[in-house]
């Protein structure tokens, strides 16, 4: 029976988060461990590809880059400032290329090495912005940089993701696909913001609540998502991108909030159908547990990875933290921070692995390198916290580049005339945005078989210009402001 299935997976898992808790480490551990064991491993209670754990997997995964769009406003992403883009850049970088340099040096493929290294990255912002709480230090110079940074690197790791997850489906046509994501995250923010807005009015204005608004939420998020699929893009720039644009609504805080439980139970079951994955090889469709050889191999690449991912946040943080008002001690602090990975790690590696991406023995790998990513640096994040002084001391030998910062003046206000063409070119933009998604729209229509005449064309004009009318408007209107100031600067 279904229903005892799921209650049996709740239980089990929640027995083993909270052993886990108890013990000081993050939840998921304990939800990975639960389903490492019901899986074909001991219990063989869940199987990898039954259709429960996979339909419940995906529902998590969506809402898991739903409710993390939904948590990145865009103005905490403005907010975070040009100048943290740069250092995050700065860590990114460093942190991909040290990793990726590793697995290089073992023989394994550029794409794995991509991956792990975007793996590497993926700090968890939940564990690291519960322990600011809880120590007291959000007021912190170097805890308020280090959350800007996982902000960023949250939002970019999520393009890196679908863009590497999408080329195989895009026959390798990288710059297509690049193109594509790009105009389909725009067109995605522009229409779901503007029209989630008008809704969200109609709804207050005619007495509903936050709990339509939710439903609604919800319902845009899987549309998107499933139009991402259709355009062959992944169904995780949908649902991230739904969620970042809902999060400007004047209800995207309720819809957090709602959509909070919803992550968590559905979390539970992606968490415990990784676990199932574990050693398991989706080829054979059986057990492939590795020798003692080969299982000390993996734990070590891990340990080594791990290391590697904290010298390149201390590297950064160490040599280029003057420029973004980080002092020696703070910067130790942020590279502290930035080690502890989470849940991202994880959904890396369960998209990469079902996308196909990887083949052959790095396909087994992933996953449990992915898990044992996460324990290691979970088990060093604690140690290295209490330690940070020897930490600062051990980097005392690396260079500090750039001078002291200081106060800097204020920008001063862009002209009008500057204001008004941004204005005309960023609706342009949005207008050139939709026209390429309505081609891409167009070319798969046929797929739904409506057998009616012309319905192909009429629904493609219908729908490009229902969303492009507005920013069109917008340019119209900015270019009229244009030429009145221009007129009235000439009198």
């Amino acid at each position: 029976m279904p229903l005892t299935t799921i209650g049996v997976i709740i239980l089990i898992a929640l027995g083993f988060s909270i052993f886990i808790k108890k013990m000081g480490q993050n939840e998921v551990i304990g939800f990975i461990v639960a389903g490492f064991l019901l899986g074909p491993f001991w219990l063989n209670f869940l199987h990898p590809k039954d259709p429960l754990v996979v339909g419940f997997a995906e529902l998590g995964l969506f809402v898991l880059l739903f409710y993390l769009g939904i948590e990145l406003s865009l103005k905490e992403f403005l907010g975070a400032g040009r100048a943290i883009f740069g250092l995050a850049a700065i860590d990114m970088t460093l942190t991909v290329g040290f990793g990726a340099a590793v697995v290089l040096a073992l023989g394994y493929t550029s794409l794995f090495a991509i991956v792990a290294g975007i793996m590497l990255f993926s700090t968890s912002t939940a564990i690291v912005a519960k322990f600011l709480i809880d120590k007291g230090l959000l007021q912190n110079t170097a805890a308020k940089i280090s959350l800007s940074i996982l902000i960023l690197q949250d939002f970019l790791g999520v393009l890196l993701l679908v863009f590497i997850t999408s080329i195989s489906a895009a026959g390798g046509n990288a710059a297509g696909l690049a193109v594509a994501a790009l105009v389909f995250a725009v067109s995605v923010f522009y229409a779901v913001h503007h029209l989630s807005r008008f809704v969200e009015r109609w709804m207050v204005k005619n007495g509903f609540g936050h709990t339509e608004i939710t439903l609604y939420a919800l319902g845009v998020g899987l549309l998107v998502a499933t139009l991402a699929s259709i355009l062959g893009l992944s169904t995780a720039i949908g649902a991230y991108f739904a969620g970042f644009a809902l999060s400007e609504t004047d209800s995207g805080h309720k819809i957090k909030k709602d959509v909070s439980f919803l992550r968590d139970f559905f979390l539970v079951f992606f968490f415990v159908g990784f676990g199932t994955t574990l050693f398991f090889d989706s080829g054979a469709n059986a057990l492939a547990l590795p020798s003692f050889w080969e299982m000390l191999f993996i734990v070590g690449l891990a340990l080594g990875l791990s290391i590697m991912a904290i010298a390149a946040h201390s590297v950064s943080t160490r040599v280029f933290g003057r420029f973004f008002g980080l002092s020696e001690e703070d910067s130790s602090l942020s590279a502290v921070l930035l080690s502890p990975l989470g849940e991202f790690v994880v959904i890396i590696a369960t998209v990469t692995a079902g996308a196909g991406v990887l083949m052959g023995v790095e396909s087994k790998l992933i996953n449990p390198l992915a898990f044992l990513l996460i324990l290691v640096t979970l088990v060093l994040f604690q140690p290295m916290f209490n330690l940070r002084k020897l930490h600062q001391k051990v980097l005392s030998f690396l260079p500090r580049a750039g001078r002291e910062p200081g106060k800097h003046a204020e920008k001063p206000q862009a002209p009008y005339t500057t204001k008004q063409l941004k204005e005309i070119a960023l609706n342009i933009f949005v207008v050139f945005c939709f026209g390429w998604v309505t081609v891409l729209l167009y070319r798969e229509l046929p797929v739904f078989g409506v057998n009616i005449g012309h319905a192909r064309q009429i629904s493609a004009i219908v729908i490009f210009a229902f969303f492009a009318s507005v920013p069109f408007i917008k340019a119209l209107v900015a270019f009229r402001r244009l030429l009145r100031h221009a007129s009235h600067a000439g009198a």
